[in-house]
């Protein structure tokens, strides 16, 4: 029986390991599939990239025919540094290649680190935004940024502003600025005079609290001023008068004045008519011109005007003449010089005797009395002034808001 016991037993031993390597077997047979399934995939993925080589090929080769890397231009820079309270300038040539994309700020900062990396200039964002780089290019303020080389050679039909200057072109620091070294100027002077008009709101009694989307459609055009200082350079009054607060100053006054927050619009308007302000613009439009974010200057300084006449702001000698000019047209149909010079200066017409004695000699001073001047259809000149009494035309220039928040 002991026997018998045993055999059982080590039967029974014998028989656990059997079933024990029967499981890693089928385990072994469960993983063959997946393996199968990934070779596919790598023998697709090889094959991707031979069927688009030959595009790429062709792609490679199109751009190469374009490229027109043998284009080359010349920079002729005007520059300088101040020595002894004088600034002395010398013009260097500096010959660089560019392709139709290239810009004047990539070809000076192709000079400064691939020619002479002692060539100083302003630049920051490279996209037309911060205003560093305003400079005189080819005889207009631009910025370097968003002018393009090849408008400067080839010129540009549709802008009057970029013709064309061949292989040459000329850069300078701006205008009507001190020139502190190469095209950097000083900008102390354009930025004291926008400080000069309080470029905050204020509080004070004509504040409107009623204020809509609508409010801020005078607003948004100058808004759109980066103080890149180009309608100052470019300003004729400011090299006549230094004092003028000149175009990007006045225009940021604007700002203020037709905001409806703003509280002191009167008294803004007032001291904006003083000497140096609204009326010494000659509107030669140049501002305008050269703006690059369409602010248009000029056009705010003359709203400016508009709105200090209608409120009341008369007693000077701009708003004086601009009221004697309507008035001799929609009397006489022309102008009365003498008497309209009498007009806005008054009493100091006195100082302009010498000019008058001058204008008697050369037979150009007319004659003051209005009836001997025969106008043709006066009647209708006549009719038009009061047509427009009875129905004012809205010269406001108003521009919707079109940024993220609009809508």
């Amino acid at each position: 029986m002991a026997t018998e016991t045993k055999k059982t037993a080590t039967k029974a031993t014998t028989k656990k390991p059997a079933a024990v390597k029967k499981a890693p077997a089928k385990k072994a047979a469960a993983k063959k599939p997946a393996v199968k399934k990934v070779a596919p995939k790598k023998v697709a993925a090889k094959a991707a990239p031979k069927k688009a080589s030959p595009v790429k090929k062709a792609a490679v080769k199109k751009a190469a025919a374009k490229a027109p890397s043998s284009k080359t231009v010349t920079f002729r820079i005007k520059r300088g540094e101040q020595v002894d309270g004088a600034f002395e300038a010398r013009h260097e040539d500096f010959k660089i290649k560019y392709d139709d994309s290239t810009t004047v700020l990539q070809g000076l900062e192709m000079i400064k680190g691939e020619q002479d990396g002692s060539l100083t200039f302003r630049r920051s964002c490279r996209a037309s935004i911060c205003g560093s780089c305003g400079m005189f290019i080819n005889n207009r303020s631009r910025l370097a940024c968003k002018t393009k080389i090849k408008d400067m050679v080839g010129g540009v039909k549709e802008n009057m502003n970029v013709p064309a200057s061949g292989n040459i072109i000329e850069i300078e620091a701006q205008k009507n600025q001190p020139v502190l070294k190469d095209l950097v100027v000083d900008i102390q002077p354009f930025y004291k005079k926008v400080e000069n008009i309080t470029p905050f709101v204020q509080e004070g009694a004509e504040t409107n609290a009623d204020v809509d989307k609508t409010s801020f459609e005078q607003v948004n055009m100058v808004s759109n001023c980066i103080m890149c200082g180009a309608c100052y350079s470019d300003c004729t009054a400011m090299v006549e008068n230094p004092d003028f607060l000149g175009p990007a100053a006045l225009a940021k006054a604007f700002r203020f004045v037709s905001d409806p927050r703003e509280g002191q619009k009167t008294d803004r308007l007032k001291e904006l008519s003083e000497k140096n302000g609204v009326w010494d613009c000659t509107r030669c439009g140049m501002c305008v011109d050269a703006c690059p974010k369409g602010v248009a200057p000029m056009e705010a300084i003359i709203k400016l005007r508009t709105r200090s006449m209608n409120s009341g702001v008369t007693n000077n000698p701009g708003a004086r003449h601009a009221m004697s000019f309507k008035k001799d047209i929609a009397t006489w149909g022309v102008l009365n010089e003498p008497v309209m010079l009498l007009k806005t200066l008054r009493h100091n017409v006195i100082k302009q005797a010498g000019n008058a004695l001058n204008l008697v000699r050369k037979g150009k001073i007319p004659n003051p009395l209005p009836f001997d001047h025969k106008v043709e259809g006066l009647n209708e000149v006549r009719d038009i002034f009061k047509e427009l009494e009875k129905n004012p035309i809205d010269v406001e220039t108003r521009a919707e808001d079109t940024g993220p928040g609009a809508g």
